[in-house]
């Protein structure tokens, strides 16, 4: 019996095994057939890539075309990060955009490094008529696209690897030497696609590969190159858009230009100054001025910062004036996160700048007045500046690569004429393509929707209205509107979306909206239109009198030594876009001073500044106590102290301003040319510098004080 109860448990063991071995073949067949199919995803609408899994023996052979994927695509992307956004400037099978190059490169679309150089980055923002245009004057951008265009770096990118590929392949050389046979079915061609957090590279390229009796197919082959283009782009459009609005190269130039002249031989002849002297008149040589200007900008260009990178570091000065002239080069675009990011600015002196001045052929002397003048001994110097320079912007992004650090550089142009920046419509570059592939645009399953814009003061309608739906993150550009003011469309379905309203002239707006499928709907949207009105600034002064500081109602114009900075901010109803407008207000100018403004709400902000020497004279002052009398000296104050010896020409003496909240109807912008700001004018120099008390100087700090108080006489006016 025990005899038959082994063979019988000999026997179920022999089965179990069967049944493991069984199972495990099972499993591996399962297995090998899991590996050897092969998984699509979608990366992007029309771009499938093909992860296929190859046998063992054949996986070196992806891996190299994989690398030589990466390493081309890399090349490519240095390329395109030291030119500006181009491959080439000159091959036009990689781009059709056509370029001037000249020694001078303000008279030039890109910049020449050097003569010899063969690197060349164009202007992303440029004066494209010839320096000496009159009223004609053209600017224009060489920013190329970052995706969909022809002439798009993407495209660019994608025509780069398609070529270079082929030739890091080498016919997979490496590969046939040990014996492989690699067909290949057809030409490799790239498709490169710029996602919000890398570059993906695919290449189609089907081959078939044998060895020793295995065969394989391989159809695509794939690499990610992490480099963020999509924020470097982001960060260098704004950049430049805040050139094309605000002129912030020309302002610090214009600073330069005023700081370091005066009447002297050492310094740049004066926009505007006259001397009391029987002396030999000053004059200067234009070839010495141009050589100090250039000396100038490639000193202090550099000085401009970017808000919120990482090598922002904001610098204190014991001197309010040296901080204000500081703080004026840096520069707010820190709405967005780019704390992995660097931005430095750059004018080199072998780039030549354009310079022409009022002068007489080379001698730059005082202006001609008459015999009466001359015999007084009175010399008017008034010189013109008309000035155009390069300003080589590099952006590096220090954590792209794994850590490697990828720079992007770009040129934008600085142009003054007649002392002035030149001024251009301005039309900001989009950050990104408004038709940018997204698969929300693509699936738009909505009833018509009709949208009719229309302006809120006057209901007319409004043409090309930009209409943007946003939802779940991701924007899709729905159209513009026609004469009208309509636009019919689908949209995509889904709960939680926006409509936006994008115009020139106009505070855009954004309106929550549920697209649902087959409801038609109509919606009619007004938008807020932008006046241009002329700006003028008074001021009313709060004065010293026996009885104590006191306000006068009385408004007066500003001196030639006054100016004011006016920042006005809105705060529209929910769903409008902010809106902030800013000036500034030289007393006694010639020329009309222009301000932006909509109907609404503001909280008005105005700085007035004095460009004159205040002082404050020491004194001994002596308090009283129970049984004794102590004195102190409290020194002298000098607001200039220092300025002179460190050739700065302007005292910027902080006298007063504003802070109020103020409303302005739409009436008052449709019947009126001109808004009337009023300033409260601490009147300290008023006071004989004898007279004057340290105390005098709390007055300041109650500018904002003050502004309550008398709120209702700081209303503006229309005119």
């Amino acid at each position: 019996m025990s005899n038959v109860h082994e063979t019988f448990a000999g026997k179920k063991a022999q089965v179990t095994v069967f049944i493991v071995v069984a199972v495990v073949l099972l499993f591996g067949s399962i297995i090998f057939f899991y590996v050897t199919q092969q998984r699509e995803e979608i990366i992007e609408p029309g771009v499938n890539l093909v992860q296929e899994q190859v046998p063992f023996e054949f996986s070196p052979i992806q891996g190299y075309a994989n690398d030589c994927a990466y390493s081309v695509a890399l090349e490519g992307l240095r390329l395109i990060g030291k030119q500006g956004g181009y491959i080439s400037l000159t091959d036009k099978s990689m781009s059709t955009e056509t370029f001037i190059f000249a020694q001078n490169p303000t008279e030039s679309d890109a910049v020449l490094f050097t003569r010899d150089s063969e690197l060349k980055v164009p202007y992303w923002w440029y004066l494209k008529s010839s320096n000496d245009c009159a009223d004609d004057c053209k600017f224009t951008s060489k920013r190329p696209d970052l995706r969909d265009t022809e002439n798009s770096i993407e495209k660019q990118l994608e025509r780069y690897v398609t070529a270079k590929y082929s030739e890091c392949i080498n016919n997979f050389e490496p590969f046939t030497e040990q014996g492989y046979k690699i067909t290949q079915q057809r030409n490799p061609k790239a498709d490169i696609v710029i996602t919000p957090e890398d570059i993906s590279v695919l290449i189609d390229h089907p081959i078939t590969v044998e060895k020793g009796g295995t065969k394989t197919d391989m159809k695509q082959f794939f690499a990610t190159v992490p480099v963020n283009l999509e924020k470097i782009y982001d960060l260098a459009t704004k950049v430049t858009n805040l050139q094309i609005q605000h002129h912030f190269i020309e302002k610090h130039a214009l600073n330069l230009l005023v700081a370091f002249s005066g009447v002297d031989k050492n310094k740049l002849p004066p926009m505007a100054d006259m001397k009391f002297s029987f002396s030999s008149t000053l004059s200067w040589q234009k070839s010495d001025i141009k050589q100090k200007i250039t000396g100038l900008l490639a000193s202090y260009i550099p000085l401009f910062q970017v808000d919120g990178t990482y090598n922002y570091e904001r610098n204190i000065f014991d001197s309010e004036l040296k901080q204000r002239l500081y703080d004026s080069t840096i520069l707010p675009v820190a709405d967005s996160p780019f704390q992995n990011f660097a931005a430095s600015f750059a004018y080199l002196d072998f780039w030549p700048i354009y310079l022409n001045m009022n002068c007489k052929g080379e001698k730059c002397a005082p202006s001609s007045v008459n015999s009466v003048i001359n015999f007084m001994g009175i010399q008017s110097y008034r010189f013109n500046y008309d000035l155009s320079f390069p300003v080589l912007v590099e952006l590096e992004d220090k954590l792209a690569l794994n850590g490697q650090g990828y720079t992007f550089n770009l040129f934008l142009e600085g142009n003054i004429r007649n002392n002035r920046y030149m001024d251009a419509k301005f039309t900001p570059l989009e950050t990104l393509s408004l038709s940018e592939k997204s698969q929300l645009c693509d699936v738009r399953t909505s009833g018509n929707i009709t949208l009719e814009i229309v302006d809120a003061v006057s209901k007319k309608p409004v043409e090309d209205v930009q209409i943007l739906y946003t939802l779940t993150d991701e924007s899709c550009f729905i159209g513009p509107t026609s004469s009208d003011g309509k636009l019919k469309e689908q949209f995509p379905v889904g709960l939680g979306g926006a409509i936006n309203f994008m115009r020139d002239g106009y505070i855009g707006k954004a309106v929550e909206y549920d697209a649902e499928p087959g409801n038609e709907k109509k919606l009619r949207i007004e938008l807020q239109p932008i006046y241009t009105k002329e700006l003028v600034v008074r001021k009313k002064n709060i004065v010293r009198t026996l009885q104590g500081w006191q306000f006068d109602d009385n408004a007066v114009d500003l001196s030639e030594k006054e100016f004011a900075t006016v920042t006005l901010t809105r705060s529209g109803p929910e769903g409008e876009l902010e809106f902030s407008t800013a000036s500034g207000y030289q007393g006694q100018q010639s020329e009309a001073t222009e301000i932006e403004l909509a109907s609404g709400s503001y909280v008005a902000s105005i700085d007035l500044l004095l460009n004159d020497r205040i002082i404050i004279p020491g004194k001994r002052k002596c308090v009283s106590k129970i049984f004794s009398k102590e004195c102190f000296d409290i020194p002298k104050v000098d607001f200039g102290e220092g300025i002179e010896d460190s050739n700065l020409a302007e005292y910027n003496f902080p006298s007063g301003g504003l802070k109020l909240n103020l409303t302005i109807g739409k009436e008052d912008l449709e019947k009126s040319k001109k808004i009337v700001l009023y300033a409260l004018n601490i009147d300290i120099a008023g006071i004989p510098e004898d007279q004057r008390v340290i105390e005098d100087l709390d007055q300041i700090g109650k500018v904002e004080e003050y502004s309550s108080i008398y709120e209702l006489a700081l209303q503006p006016a229309f005119e």
